[in-house]
């Protein structure tokens, strides 16, 4: 019996190339960030959110608050909504110009001419 986790991811050839077409069709907005799903945004916030706070509880792990990364960053969406209000510092990664122009002209406008 064949397992069907293995089965649901099949790397191709293409698969950065499909991947790069994709993002670029989609809406530089909070909803094209879902897939359509805009309903899940706060919810995912939210527990995200509540993680991050179980995480910073363990001592053993000593995890700040100053610096944060977004892989993936989209239009700043987890940055904005999650990150900023937990770290004093976030810097985005997203290869996808589109997106990133979305994030510094209008979705974290304010946040970036204030300096986070």
């Amino acid at each position: 019996m064949s397992d069907p986790r293995k089965a649901a991811f099949r790397p191709t050839a293409t698969w950065y190339e499909d991947a790069d077409k994709y993002w670029k069709s989609v809406s530089s907005n909070v909803d094209g960030m879902l897939g359509g799903l805009e309903i899940v945004h706060r919810p995912d916030i939210a527990g995200s959110r509540e993680f991050l706070t179980k995480l910073r509880s363990d001592p053993s792990l000593a995890l700040g608050s100053k610096y944060a990364c977004d892989c993936g960053a989209g239009i700043g969406r987890v940055t904005k909504h999650f990150l900023l209000p937990m770290f004093d510092r976030v810097d985005l990664v997203e290869q996808n110009s589109k997106f990133l122009h979305e994030a510094e002209t209008s979705y974290l406008k304010h946040e970036k001419e204030s300096g986070q």
